[in-house]
């Protein structure tokens, strides 16, 4: 892996290529089709995917939807009923906060926004939880009203330590227990804005304390429950709960339902019922 990277989590590379992102309706197909709002229709879910293994290093920075980002995969045809479904995809040869900030995702909303939706909701598997967290951490304006983690690591993941091609490691090395900790750290003074709502889908395999990818206690951490944020616990697999069609409602309800914040009672009841202790 990389060297430890400083306490910022945002570094400068000097001569770095951009991140190459796109941002396209569900069902358009195509990242250049016009979009368009249906009619009454007020809420907007944009789904951010999560960290995806390449072979060969060349295709790292390229921005490919994953499967279950495209058009008649269960979970689009789910949020369909009550939403326009956009896809965000991104290069994966660059930090999160980088991604963040220099990708189509900011511009994206906006244009979202001007469209006339009254609710923006991000929807982020794996990684794509970490980058949608911090947008609206560092962008509390910019017109997001929901975010709906789903096995985002926030307190990193253990298998973010294998080999991975070359220009990918940069990207890897955020998703790492370590670098988690320390990342927490250096934002520590960044909170969930209070006008977004927000709430961490927690996938855990049957009699397990993981999805298998990332640890349950990683997906809802500390900071998190200290602002109150609720969490939804989903039985199954990392991979599966974007993909398989029961556990997709779980997700569905997320989108759809009010996520207020709770209280430390409500708080510390949660976390005795997900994490058993």
């Amino acid at each position: 892996m990389l060297p430890t990277l400083t306490l910022a989590c945002t570094m400068a590379f000097g001569g770095a290529p951009a991140v190459e992102s796109i941002c396209q309706q569900a069902f358009t197909g195509t990242a250049h089709a016009k979009w368009t709002r249906t009619p009454n229709q007020t809420q907007a879910v944009v789904l951010l995917h999560g960290f995806h293994y390449h072979v060969i290093d060349k295709n790292v920075p390229k921005a490919e939807l994953r499967p279950w980002q495209k058009a008649n995969s269960p979970i689009i045809k789910e949020l369909s009923k009550n939403a326009d479904v956009y896809v965000f995809a991104y290069g994966q040869n660059a930090p999160i906060d980088t991604i963040v900030k220099d990708s189509k995702l900011s511009p994206s909303i906006a244009e979202l926004r001007k469209m006339g939706y009254k609710e923006v909701v991000l929807m982020g598997h794996s990684a794509g939880g970490l980058i949608a967290r911090h947008f609206v951490e560092d962008n509390p304006d910019a017109g997001v009203t929901k975010v709906v983690q789903v096995c985002a690591p926030n307190g990193g993941s253990p298998l973010a330590t294998l080999t991975a091609p070359k220009s990918q490691k940069i990207f890897m090395e955020c998703l790492t227990i370590d670098h988690r900790k320390k990342c927490m750290e250096a934002r520590a003074e960044k909170k969930i804005p209070e006008g977004v709502q927000f709430v961490c889908i927690v996938a855990k395999e049957k009699n397990k304390n993981t999805d298998g990818v990332v640890p349950c206690v990683n997906q809802w951490t500390t900071d998190l429950q200290k602002q109150g944020i609720p969490a939804v616990c989903v039985i199954g697999g990392h991979r599966e709960i974007v993909r398989d069609a029961k556990m997709i409602e779980s997700l569905s309800a997320a989108v759809r339902d009010r996520q207020e914040r709770w209280p430390a009672q409500r708080v510390e009841q949660a976390k005795k019922e997900i994490f058993g202790k």
